[in-house]
């Protein structure tokens, strides 16, 4: 992990030159993937109780508090190291934000909280590549979706996994969810899942992002397209 100074902040940057977190001095968009997690947040959820797994240096929360969502944040990391950049640029204006440093999965199995939105934003450097940790594929969809409200949203950003097709990765973090969209990013390989059990039709729910994209004016807002996860393409994966 390295950390590089820029004219709005700093960011944090993975071995294989993935930025892990864009950390920002003031609210505001980052003109990045950041941006989309944090309008689904923002635009999608019906309350105000959050959970991040996986805050690296908290990317989103710029754009969040720019979107207007100042709700305490809860988040759960493996790490600690990306808490002092983050309280150094952003602790003046973040609001609160709860970093606690654990596995996800324990984490979340130990939650006696109902949220009304997950995000899992999760990654492992493996190989000189930064992917999906196995544990978003299991246990994490079925724990994510016993700690949600009957009307609470799972965002899940899925990255590439080695040896495993798309179509199955989408599958495996949505399969627990009676509906789920997946949007896909021009500028990034990575895929947003949104799953739910009253989740809105795609079409509603690329109004609503778009718009709060739009509200801190992110490019990201023309940058995305959206479609509806079939049924069929979501049965219980096989072990």
């Amino acid at each position: 992990m390295k950390i590089e100074r820029t004219r709005r902040g700093a960011r944090i940057v993975g071995a294989d030159d993935v930025v892990l977190s864009e950390i920002l001095a003031k609210p505001g968009a980052t003109d990045t993937l950041f941006d989309v997690l944090a309008a689904c947040v923002a635009a999608l959820a019906h309350g105000t109780r959050c959970a991040i797994l996986g805050f690296a240096g908290g990317g989103m929360i710029a754009p969040l508090r720019a979107m207007g969502f100042d709700a305490p944040v809860t988040a759960v990391d493996l790490s600690r190291a990306g808490e002092p950049l983050f309280r150094e640029l952003s602790d003046s204006w973040a609001g609160d934000v709860a970093l606690e440093e654990d596995d996800a999965a324990v984490w979340l199995k130990r939650r006696r909280t109902r949220y009304d939105v997950i995000v899992d934003d999760l990654s492992v450097h493996v190989d000189g590549s930064t992917i999906k940790p196995y544990v978003s594929l299991d246990p994490l969809p079925d724990l994510i979706r016993s700690r949600l409200h009957s009307k609470g949203i799972a965002i899940i950003n899925v990255l590439p996994l080695p040896g495993t097709p798309w179509s199955q990765l989408l599958a495996r973090v949505a399969w627990p969810h009676e509906r789920a969209t997946v949007i896909e990013l021009v500028e990034y390989e990575n895929r947003i899942v949104i799953a739910g059990d009253a989740l809105a039709t795609a079409a509603e729910l690329s109004r609503r992002v778009r718009a709060a994209l739009r509200a801190i004016g992110s490019n990201q807002a023309g940058l995305l397209a959206f479609r509806t996860l079939p049924v069929q393409e979501r049965g219980r994966p096989r072990r």
